[in-house]
């Protein structure tokens, strides 16, 4: 039986300001565990956001350009399987140096 999963950010202390550079995964898209979905900025470096689990990428919440709400859903996900916790997504650096 299907789930849908609502893809959130981790709480981060400070919460940095992003901003939605590029769906790298258009909706209607497969996509992976890990897999890098979007490109985030937060005006001096660029962030990855990956798919916590496999599934059906259904509907962005967002457009490029769009400033990204901390405690807003991102996009939403639709997964096989009995609906489990899963965490909260935390943007990883893009060439971290």
């Amino acid at each position: 039986m299907p789930f849908i999963y609502e893809l959130t950010f981790a709480e981060q202390s400070p919460q940095p300001d992003y901003t939605l550079v590029q769906q790298l995964i258009p909706a209607g898209t497969l996509v992976g565990t890990g897999q890098n979905v979007a490109v985030l900025s937060d005006g001096s470096n660029e962030f990855h956001l990956r798919a916590p689990l496999q599934g059906l990428l259904v509907e962005w919440y967002l457009s490029s350009g769009d400033p990204v709400d901390p405690d807003e859903t991102l996009a939403r996900i639709v997964a096989e399987g009995s609906e489990r916790p899963i965490d909260p997504e935390t943007p990883i650096k893009v060439n971290p140096n």
